[in-house]
């Protein structure tokens, strides 16, 4: 069942700058990147096929993550597709350091 709401996915300790990490936030997959000060949360299932984004290489300079599998481009902060194959973009969602915790809210 899929709900919305702010959910606590991890501890900030869990995710290194440059890295990603699939976590679940009210029943859905969740990808979570950090650049820097910065998180990031997208829907964790590439938009072309099905495939991780948290297991995608990340970009921290350009802010993107490609597809491990087709290797089509996202935006980490808008979702949007930036290279093909993938034409559709991703759902992005709000995502906070709360202290020692990393939270995302779910509209």
């Amino acid at each position: 069942m899929l709900r919305s709401g702010r959910f606590t996915v991890c501890n900030s300790e869990d995710l290194e700058n440059g890295s990603a990490i699939c976590v679940r936030a009210g029943g859905h997959l969740i990808a979570l990147f950090r650049a820097g000060e910065q998180i990031f949360a997208l829907d964790d299932t590439c938009s072309h096929a099905q495939a991780s984004l948290s297991e995608g290489d990340i970009d921290i300079n350009c802010m993107t993550v490609s597809c491990p599998l087709h290797g089509a481009i996202f935006d980490l902060g808008s979702g949007e597709a930036l290279s093909s194959p993938a034409t559709s973009p991703v759902k992005s969602y709000a995502a906070e350091e709360t202290g020692t915790e990393i939270v995302v809210t779910i509209p």
